[in-house]
């Protein structure tokens, strides 16, 4: 038996197997994601009973946020930061792929970066400038008219441009429904089942509060977070991580096989 063959035997194509506790079934729970993230856009298009609540949660954080609180939420905001997510998790995936001698959670991890990238394509689509508009300046901020989807007009933002205008949805909400459900991917096996629930759960809710009450975006941009990050996730525990067909050139032990 040659060296190379002996190598093959040690590492598998495909030797590395995602943790899902229950992969699922019906696609309902997709649709009614996908329905409900149609109707938060539909209602924040226009001068809505859903665009008064938005600015009704802006104004009234903003009058009850004590210093202390206000760095408090500022740091455990960082949950959603997806910088410093995705870097964790593609050192744990190119950690997992030279352990167990393949490529997959490499794969798994560039899907997934490529998921959450959508959301940046939603942002251009559905502009919306951010609760504390116009920046620097204390205020007035925008009122219900200006709160909407599409407005105001680009002209009208001034230095701000362009960045005055990803409000719509909230990209930190979404990381931490995309990058700790990877990291639980890679290795919920290694943690008990309240574990894997706390790192699902916890950062979502402490994402969503802080990013909503700092003001950092609207109500709705952080719901619509939600349920783009509910489908990613069933998304993700639907693919075939272990068994889909790579080009050889990825895997090339499947050819001695």
């Amino acid at each position: 038996m040659t060296v190379k063959r002996q190598r093959v035997d040690r590492t598998p194509a495909g030797g590395w197997t995602p943790f899902v506790a229950k992969r699922p079934g019906s696609w309902r729970l997709e649709i009614a994601m996908g329905l409900a993230f149609a109707v938060c856009t539909w209602l924040s298009a226009f001068e809505s009973p859903l665009i008064d609540l938005d600015i009704w949660v802006r104004d009234f954080s903003d009058a009850h946020r004590p210093p202390w609180f206000e760095t408090l939420l500022v740091y455990t905001n960082k949950l959603g930061q997806g910088g410093i997510l995705s870097a964790v998790v593609l050192a744990l995936a190119a950690l997992l792929a030279f352990r167990r001698h393949t490529v997959r959670p490499m794969v798994a991890f560039l899907v997934m970066y490529g998921m959450a990238g959508l959301v940046l394509l939603l942002k251009l689509a559905f502009p919306r400038i951010y609760p504390h508009w116009p920046r620097p300046d204390p205020g007035p901020y925008a009122d219900a008219g200006e709160a909407l989807l599409f407005v105001p007009d680009r002209s009208e933002l001034g230095n701000l441009g362009d960045s005055a205008v990803g409000a719509y949805p909230s990209g930190h909400v979404v990381n931490t429904f995309v990058w700790y459900g990877l990291l639980v991917l890679l290795v919920g096996a290694l943690m008990t089942t309240w574990q894997r629930r706390l790192l699902l759960a916890a950062p979502v809710v402490i994402v969503f509060f802080s990013t909503t009450y700092l003001g950092f975006h609207w109500l709705t941009d952080s719901l619509a977070g939600v349920f783009i990050g509910v489908v990613i996730v069933r998304i993700m525990k639907r693919l075939p991580w272990a068994t889909a067909p790579l080009p050889d050139w990825l895997e090339p032990e499947r050819r001695y096989r």
